[in-house]
C-alpha cells in the first residue's frame, strides 16, 4: 500500500543509496574489528577455523614442550588482552556507524525530511561531524595497534614462535586491521557525499514547498 510506495520512492533516491553503502561499510568495519579481537595471529588468525580448533585441542602449541608451552600461552593471553580494548572500541564505533544510517533510512521512508526540511540540515551537520571525527578515530585505532605490536610482549612472542618454526606471528598489522582502516576512509568519504546530497535535497524540498500549486 502507501507504505510500500513510500519505501520505493525513497529507496530509489541518491541519498538512500549512499546510506545503504554506509550500512555495508559499517558492517564490514564491525566484522574486521571482531576478527582483530579474536585473532591470535599466524595460522590461528580465523577465530571460526584456526583459532578455535587449534586452541581447543592444543594444536597451536604442538611444537612446544614444558616451560616453552606455558610461556607461549601466557604471551598469547597478554597479547590478546593488550589488543582487546582497541578491538572493542572499534567494534563499538562500527556498531554506532551501522545504526546511524539505518535510522536515517527509516526517517527518509517516513518522509520526515519532507515535513520538516530543517531535518536535512541537521543530517548534513551530523554527517560532517562524523566524517571529521573519523580521521582522529582511525589515527587512534592504528596508532594503538602499532603500540601493541611494538611492545615487548609481542616481540618476545614473535621470537618464541619463530624459534619453533612457526611463521605468521609477526608484530605488524594484519589484513583485517588494514581493511578496517581502508573501510573507515571510504566511510568518511561516503559521509561527506551524503552531507552534500542532504544540502541538495534541502534546496529541492524548499523550492517545492514554495510552489505548492505546481505539485
Amino acid at each position: 500500500g502507501s507504505l510500500e510506495r513510500r519505501c520505493c520512492l525513497y529507496l530509489h533516491t541518491g541519498r538512500a543509496w549512499c546510506q545503504m553503502v554506509e550500512v555495508l561499510l559499517a558492517a564490514l568495519i564491525l566484522i574486521c574489528s571482531s576478527v582483530s579481537c579474536g585473532s591470535a595471529g599466524g595460522y590461528t588468525g580465523l577465530p571460526a577455523l584456526g583459532g578455535i580448533y587449534y586452541y581447543q585441542y592444543g594444536g597451536a602449541y604442538s611444537g612446544f614442550s614444558g616451560a616453552d608451552g606455558e610461556r607461549a600461552q601466557q604471551l598469547d593471553q597478554r597479547f590478546y588482552l593488550l589488543k582487546l580494548p582497541i578491538a572493542r572500541a572499534a567494534m563499538a564505533v562500527g556498531g554506532c556507524l551501522l545504526v546511524f544510517p539505518c535510522v536515517l533510512i527509516l526517517v527518509g521512508v517516513l518522509r520526515v525530511p519532507w515535513r520538516f526540511p530543517v531535518w536535512l540540515l541537521l543530517e548534513c551537520t551530523l554527517y560532517i561531524v562524523i566524517a571529521i571525527g573519523t580521521v582522529p578515530a582511525l589515527y587512534y585505532f592504528l596508532h594503538s595497534l602499532l603500540s601493541v605490536y611494538n611492545s615487548s610482549v609481542c616481540k618476545e612472542r614473535e621470537q618464541l614462535y619463530q624459534s619453533k618454526g612457526y611463521q605468521g606471528f609477526w608484530c605488524s598489522l594484519h589484513g583485517a586491521e588494514i581493511a578496517a582502516g581502508v573501510l573507515g576512509c571510504l566511510a568518511a568519504m561516503a559521509y561527506l557525499l551524503s552531507a552534500g546530497l542532504a544540502v541538495r535535497d534541502y534546496r529541492t524540498v524548499h523550492q517545492q514547498k514554495q510552489k505548492p500549486l505546481q505539485l
